[in-house]
């Protein structure tokens, strides 16, 4: 019996199926042809001698006829049992039904290939048969595809998040520096105006104004 141990762990999901092909595998296509072969011997049963065993009368006066009804009636068979085979076959979805089973089988037989490669010539290890698995490790297994497409979604949005804020960082640290130069630049005109005003409250600038406006006087008298 295996430990639970074995029971609790949690393999990699496996990959998602390849989809089943619509068109006949082996095993539909062994249907087709067994369905095929039994109509045709059924009605290879119906033959000249044993059809005009049954209408001996018209056998023996309108033999063309007697013929002409039963080819008839053959061919009338072989459409009707075709079209209710071909209808069954797609109502019931037969076709990939059966696809899937020869897909099923083939991936065992990969599965027993790769155990027995990985085995080396010792013994195979039987695998846990699903039904003995307890109910956490079962909605697992079908949870899991579900949580890793959801963690792999989440991946590429914070990916996208991280992308535009780097991004508007470096916006950021471009208007930053942009802002520091204009106040750099700001604080040199002002600079200039202080000085500008001090030299201006100078007396020696104080009298050369003084003597410009007189001059100005004169010329204006």
């Amino acid at each position: 019996m295996p430990s639970a141990t074995k029971q609790d762990s949690r393999s990699p999901s496996p990959p998602p199926a390849p989809p089943v092909a619509d068109s006949p595998g082996p095993r539909a296509q062994g249907l087709i042809n067994v369905f095929n072969q039994a109509v045709k011997a059924t009605l290879d049963k119906c033959s000249e001698d044993s059809f005009a065993s049954c209408f001996p009368t018209t056998a023996q006066y309108s033999p063309q006829t007697l013929d002409d009804i039963r080819r008839q009636m053959i061919d009338q068979l072989d459409r009707t049992w075709k079209v209710n085979f071909d209808h069954t076959m797609t109502k019931m979805n037969v076709v990939k039904s059966l696809n899937a089973l020869d897909q099923c089988i083939e991936d065992a037989r990969l599965r027993k290939k790769r155990a027995e490669a990985s085995a080396n010539g010792g013994p195979v290890e039987v695998p846990v048969p699903p039904h003995t698995l307890p109910p956490s490790t079962i909605h697992l297994a079908h949870l899991m595809p579900f949580l890793e497409e959801q963690t792999k979604q989440l991946d590429m949005q914070l990916q996208a998040t991280q992308a535009a804020n780097t991004e508007l960082l470096s916006a950021v640290t471009a208007q930053r520096a942009e802002i520091e130069a204009l106040v750099r630049g700001l604080e040199n005109v002002v600079h200039d105006l202080e000085v500008s005003s001090q030299m201006m409250g100078q007396d020696e600038v104080q009298g050369l104004s003084k003597e410009i406006r007189e001059l100005e006087t004169e010329m204006k008298k």
